[in-house]
């Protein structure tokens, strides 16, 4: 993945840093930065529990601290992640924690609208190619790098995609994609006629901020939205992800599965494979 910096292995340790969404950020537009949505209500995970979804351990290590840890050993040095439901919960807990990568919060009041709202609280700062992800997936380093690497022009975004159906875990509850050579042409949770899945990893550009500002409305609007706006476009690509392992812990069910496949592939579920950055 590209760097600006060769010392990069050296990172100093930074506590989060809270930026007023509203500013403008000026920030070199480089591979190196990712926004992790995690503003939602996370009730069907909850289960009663009032502690915040990205802050559930699965296999003793809260969620989001495992996305903040692989992200960052895939070279992600600044990170930011928009927060509402039981939001200042999560960045004290978050602050318990010491991170390599610079942390930023932005706030979204609106957390019970879709989850493309979410992201247009944090529009300032995605500048260039920038990684979108969920704060209850978790993915190996070979999904990371397939997103990441990927070749994506000024107006285009890219969504990590997954060919392999039949392993997903939960496949009523994931959101389906119909690929058509390298372009997405469709996709949504009730699609019938698809033949990938949406793994929740994206590499966006200023187009899908621009393109759910075009589908926004009074309720709020989607991701799948804003793909599909970009895909109506031919602007959409899709990553093949491969064999890399990926499970969306969004129920109490899926929580187990996940720590099943960490106690069998490992912390960073890869199986022990080499992965170079």
């Amino acid at each position: 993945m590209p760097d600006s910096d060769d010392g990069h292995k050296r990172w100093m340790l930074f506590r989060p840093r809270v930026v007023a969404w509203g500013r403008r950020m000026t920030t070199p537009a480089i591979r190196n930065r990712a926004v992790v949505l995690a503003a939602g209500l996370g009730s069907r995970l909850a289960d009663g529990d009032l502690t915040p979804k990205p802050l559930r351990e699965v296999a003793g290590v809260p969620l989001i601290v495992r996305i903040i840890r692989a992200l960052e050993k895939g070279g992600i040095r600044e990170i930011g992640i928009v927060i509402g439901y039981l939001g200042e919960d999560l960045q004290r807990g978050l602050s318990n924690y010491e991170h390599r990568a610079r942390l930023s919060f932005f706030r979204n009041d609106e957390y019970e609208k879709p989850n493309g709202t979410s992201l247009l609280k944090a529009r300032d700062f995605v500048t260039g190619p920038t990684l979108l992800l969920m704060s209850d997936h978790l993915w190996s380093p070979r999904l990371l790098k397939s997103v990441a690497s990927y070749p994506v022009a000024d107006r285009e975004s890219v969504l990590g995609v997954d060919y392999s159906i039949d392993a997903c875990f939960d496949l009523d509850d994931a959101t389906k994609v119909q690929v058509r050579g390298d372009r997405i042409e469709q996709i949504g949770k009730e699609l019938t006629d698809y033949n990938a899945l949406d793994t929740g990893l994206f590499l966006i550009t200023p187009a899908l901020i621009e393109a759910l500002d075009r589908v926004n409305g009074p309720e709020g609007c989607s991701l799948s939205q804003g793909v599909a706006a970009l895909a109506a476009d031919g602007r959409m690509k899709a990553a093949d992800i491969g064999a890399a392992t990926w499970i969306d812990v969004d129920t109490p069910e899926a929580h187990a599965e996940a720590e099943r496949l960490i106690a069998e592939l490992g912390e960073d579920l890869d199986g022990g494979a080499q992965v170079d950055h």
